[in-house]
């Protein structure tokens, strides 16, 4: 992509989320700041580098233990050693708030986790309070050195509220290592993809994804075409099931 062209819908993409900040009246506070510096993070040494103990989580099915997993330590640890790049899309603005923080709080509504093909562990869910801000963490275990990327989900509020089928979202894809921005893994892609179904069938939100974005572990962003990360395989649709102003918690 020319790098001319691909800065310019980066900016574009950073622009329309600061927009969406200055719009949005009915979200919880301020959900999107300014890009901060990269955080000054510690490396957390792992005590099981194949990461086997994630599939007890994904028992019993359907549903598996998203709760349990998210409190468990490895889990933190895991977190903290692969995504250490900053993140602008949630967290009151100048609060610098880091991307394993952010993790555990969109995967802590409706959370499920599940296993694909003995080699790829998913967890799904949403925030607390504001389901149209959702993300799914997708880890290879398949390799000698299994890697993750975290797929964020927040609605963009430029003329339409979260309950009408046409409103716009960014997608942001923050990955544990370097990847082809214009050759994503296909299983990636695909859980994707099969995430919308699965928000289909239960009536949830289906976000209409306008701007997609790779960030790199070193914070390097690259513009993405949605139907290259699996966005958009089927019509949007709003979400009837979750109660509006009700306790989430």
């Amino acid at each position: 992509m020319p790098k001319n062209i691909q800065l310019a819908s980066v900016v574009l993409l950073l622009a329309a989320a600061r927009a969406s900040l200055c719009a949005q009246v009915s979200s919880p506070g301020s959900l999107i700041g300014q890009t901060p510096k990269p955080p000054m993070q510690r490396s957390i040494p792992r005590t099981d580098d194949d990461l086997q103990w994630l599939w007890q989580y994904a028992k019993p099915e359907p549903l598996g233990r998203a709760n349990d997993l998210r409190l468990d330590p490895r889990f933190q640890a895991l977190l903290a050693n692969d995504f250490k790049q900053p993140q602008s899309m949630w967290g009151l603005e100048n609060s610098h708030e880091t991307l394993p923080t952010i993790i555990p709080l969109f995967l802590s509504k409706y959370g499920e986790v599940s296993a694909e093909q003995n080699r790829y562990f998913i967890v799904d869910g949403c925030v607390p309070s504001f389901c149209p801000a959702s993300g799914l963490l997708w880890i290879d275990l398949g390799t000698s050195h299994p890697f993750a990327v975290f797929a964020a989900v927040n609605w963009s509020a430029q003329g339409h509220t979260t309950d009408e089928a046409n409103a716009e979202y960014n997608l942001w894809l923050f990955s544990s290592r370097n990847l082809d921005p214009n050759a994503l893994p296909l299983a990636l892609t695909e859980t994707i993809s099969h995430w919308d179904v699965r928000l289909a069938a239960a009536h949830r939100l289906v976000p209409h994804i306008t701007n997609a974005l790779l960030v790199e572990p070193d914070g390097s962003p690259y513009a993405l075409d949605p139907q290259q990360t699996g966005a958009n395989s089927i019509a949007p649709q709003p979400d009837t099931t979750t109660p509006r102003n009700a306790d989430e918690n």
